[in-house]
């Protein structure tokens, strides 16, 4: 996933304008935006700040999978926006996508089990 994507996901989760951001790291909403959409690479001094501003590892915005979301191996529908989904929705996702393979397996075994849980009430 894409730093800029990242961005989004973040502020999104945390209720955030972009406004909220851009005042926060002291620059205009339009210059924030620009990074939120992938037009500027936004700098390491300014990833730090909201690494800070977020409380999680500056790791956090950048790609460490080489999954796609739009791969049509995976999704049979039409892709889903993040934006669509609830935060509770967008928080899983976002932590499966920024872990690694043994946590995502970790984390698909508890899918699994929930599943398999509420198989078994029906």
């Amino acid at each position: 996933m894409e730093t800029y994507v990242k961005l989004r996901i973040m502020r999104l989760d945390n209720n955030l304008t972009q406004a909220d951001v851009a005042k926060m790291l002291g620059i205009t909403r339009s210059s924030y935006c620009s990074y939120e959409i992938g037009r500027r690479k936004m700098s390491i001094k300014m990833l730090e700040k909201l690494a800070q501003y977020y409380r999680v590892p500056i790791s956090s915005f950048f790609d460490t999978s080489s999954h796609d979301v739009n791969d049509s191996e995976h999704y049979d529908e039409e892709p889903l926006y993040i934006s669509s989904l609830a935060k509770d929705e967008r928080k899983i996702i976002f932590t499966y996508r920024i872990s690694g393979d043994k946590k995502r397996d970790g984390i698909m075994q508890a899918v699994d089990k929930k599943e398999e849980e509420y198989d078994a009430e029906e």
